[in-house]
This record gives structure tokens, sequence and C-alpha cells, in this order.
């Protein structure tokens, strides 16, 4: 019992603190924002998220997804990953919420495995859920999205 309460405890201020410290947080990422989207209208996958949920590794990591091609959306980790400032996915969108492409699974011997991955965007478009598809392994992460707060009043004031 004292087990669950602890947890309970733990993870309501988890989730304190990130309400918190978001807008701390999608401000840290103005430079990068300014440089990488460009006051344009986005895709509900585009922009920036924080790991909330994994089976398999840490959350907190921060990542951006942004549109590189007419049809490629590529993902780079910024903030507090294993492995930053390069590309660990790349997406096409096969429906409005759902993706699928492949994602670098990169671990602690430098070795890289690039294998297919899904992701889906939840209706309210501020979390999106991906999974890593492997021969030896599936597994599953949750992000939650930090910039823009919310993306269709984000792209319909880029309309007025």
């Amino acid at each position: 019992m004292a087990f669950y309460l602890i947890k309970k405890y733990f993870i309501l201020f988890f989730f304190t603190v990130l309400i918190i410290c978001r807008p701390v947080l999608s401000s840290e990422y103005d430079q990068l924002i300014n440089k990488v989207f460009e006051d344009r209208k986005l895709d509900v996958l585009e922009g920036i998220w924080i790991k909330v949920f994994a089976n398999q590794g840490p959350t907190g990591c921060v990542t951006m997804f942004f549109n590189t091609e007419k049809k490629l959306y590529h993902q780079i980790h910024i903030d507090s990953c294993f492995v930053m400032e390069k590309v660990t996915g790349r997406q096409v969108k096969s429906s409005e919420k759902k993706y699928k492409g492949e994602n670098a699974v990169y671990f602690f011997d430098g070795t890289v495995n690039w294998g297919p991955s899904e992701i889906k965007v939840s209706e309210d478009n501020n979390l999106i859920h991906v999974t890593h598809i492997s021969p030896n392994n599936t597994f599953t992460e949750r992000w939650k999205r930090i910039w823009p707060e919310d993306i269709i009043k984000y792209n319909q004031s880029l309309e007025d």
C-alpha cells in the first residue's frame, strides 16, 4: 500500500512539474522554432514533443518532427536524449493522424538499428504514440506536445 501511495504521489508530482515548466520549456526553443518552422502552417505531427512514457528507456527526451520534403517527416532529438542532433526517425503520412516509416534505436555499445515504426496522433493532437518494431523487440513510447500548445489555433493564427 505504501508503494502505491509513493508511486501515486510521484506521478502527481511529475505531471505538476511538467505543467508548471511547460511555458519555460517551449520558450527555450524559440530560436529553433523560428528557424525550422518559419511561421508556416504545420501538419499535426510537426512540432516539439517531450517523451512522457517509454516501456524501454527513460522519459524526458525532447524531440521535434518537421517536414523537409512534401511527404517526408524527420525526427531529431534536441534536448535531454541519449542521441542528440541526429535524424532518429523518418515518417510518411499514411492517413490524417497516422504515419509509417522507420526509427533508429541506439544502443550503449554504439550500434544503431533502423527498424519500422508507426506513429498515431491523438484526437486532440497533443499526444503521439510511437511503436518501434524490430526483429527481436517491439516497444512503445508516448510523447506530449510542447509546441505549439494548440496546433489548430496556431495554424488559424497564420491565416489571419
